[in-house]
């Protein structure tokens, strides 16, 4: 960010030229115009990226507003050339949306952006500038959508702007020496601050892309995906505070040591990963599940009765035992596994998850390739 402040205090400090007939300075309300966009930039993809403000609708529709009104804010700041006309940057906020590919915040934020131009007159010059609006946004998903490399995406976007609002103020003051100017003034701005803008969201994407790599790398098992045993235990250490019915279920890939011994850890590896894949199937969202050991797993689930999660380990056992597991060279093979189940309330995870292994041994022990269902009270663990 450094450089691109310094930047723009150099531009500041560059003499200024007036537009004929306007007392406004073009050079100075386009540099505040993208003072304020680089604020919104960072803003809007602040909340783009979080996992707060409710579902993934919502959150768009907060940012389309948002964006909006950033919009609305560079439109007051805009150079007024005449009565009519206005000059601006409000472009900006909506190529950060192009980029992202958020096209329902795009939407928003279009309509936003284009209706209230007609705070400031229901003029013919309002109407092209509403069109235009609508033909900027237009564009620059089509950019999005069939231009990947990121650099050319986001400078594409905006010379697409700059060229229809060229083309809007064209139309709206025709062709003189004023026009001239502040095009070209227009043009030189945009270019710069689209340069910096483009680099902007850019960096902001990266980070935010390195920063969910990491929190995934220390949330989640490398080879399936799932939580591993440090989310376990965070994601589970308040259960006994919640005054909740739930289960703990331990799971055991039965003889997988052959599995490796015979077919390579490589094809054993295969195997997990698909296994892995099959809990999520047969388990709901807000179950959590997790691998914590070679071929050790557990999944919490909450509220339901023992007979009802008896039925969920069930319909998982059968389902792994069905399933024909696919290695490296294409051979199939069939493996079983042995689930333990907890059931209680308002018990510390490390004592419903030793009950789970209690009754996953007692499944080794009667064969394997079954599930027993062990129900706990406060009282199995009362102190003495």
């Amino acid at each position: 960010m450094h450089y691109q402040l310094t930047f723009l205090s150099a531009l500041l400090r560059l003499k200024y030229r007036y537009i004929e007939g306007s007392d406004i300075v073009p050079f100075t309300a386009l540099l505040l115009n993208a003072s304020v966009a680089f604020t919104g930039f960072y803003l809007i993809s602040k909340l783009y990226h979080a996992n707060r403000f409710g579902s993934f609708r919502f959150r768009g529709f907060l940012i389309g507003l948002l964006t909006g009104a950033i919009g609305l804010f560079l439109m007051i700041n805009a150079v007024q050339v005449n009565d009519e006309v206005r000059v601006d940057l409000r472009y900006l906020p909506l190529v950060l949306l192009a980029f992202y590919g958020a096209r329902f915040p795009l939407l928003i934020a279009t309509v936003i952006v284009a209706s209230t131009r007609f705070l400031f007159g229901l003029t013919d010059q309002a109407v092209v500038a509403f069109i235009a609006t609508f033909i900027i946004s237009v564009g620059m998903w089509w950019i999005h959508r069939y231009i990947h490399h990121l650099l050319w995406q986001s400078m594409l976007l905006h010379v697409w702007a700059l060229l229809i609002t060229s083309i809007s103020i064209l139309v709206n003051l025709g062709w003189n020496t004023a026009y001239v100017e502040l095009v070209l003034t227009f043009w030189t701005v945009g270019l710069v601050v689209g340069t910096l803008a483009s680099l902007l969201a850019m960096d902001l994407e990266q980070a935010t892309r390195r920063a969910k790599a990491y929190k995934h790398s220390a949330e989640r098992d490398h080879l399936t995906g799932l939580f591993n045993r440090r989310m376990w235990e965070a994601r589970t250490e308040s259960l006994a505070s919640e005054r909740r019915v739930y289960n703990v279920l331990a799971l055991d890939i039965d003889h997988f040591k052959h599995v490796n011994d015979t077919y390579g850890h490589p094809n054993g590896d295969l195997v997990l990963k698909r296994f892995a894949e099959l809990l999520n199937i047969e388990t709901r969202s807000h179950d959590i599940v997790a691998r914590i050991g070679g071929e050790e797993f557990v999944i919490l689930i909450y509220d339901l009765s023992p007979e009802k999660v008896a039925k969920v380990a069930e319909r998982i056992r059968k389902r792994i035992a069905d399933e024909a597991f696919t290695l490296s060279d294409g051979m199939t093979i069939q493996i079983s596994v042995s689930i333990g189940i907890a059931h209680g309330k308002a018990l510390p995870v490390e004592s419903m998850s030793s009950l789970a292994d209690m009754a996953l041994y007692e499944a080794k022990d009667k064969g394997r390739n079954r599930t027993v269902v062990r129900y706990v009270s406060t009282q199995m663990f009362a102190p003495q």
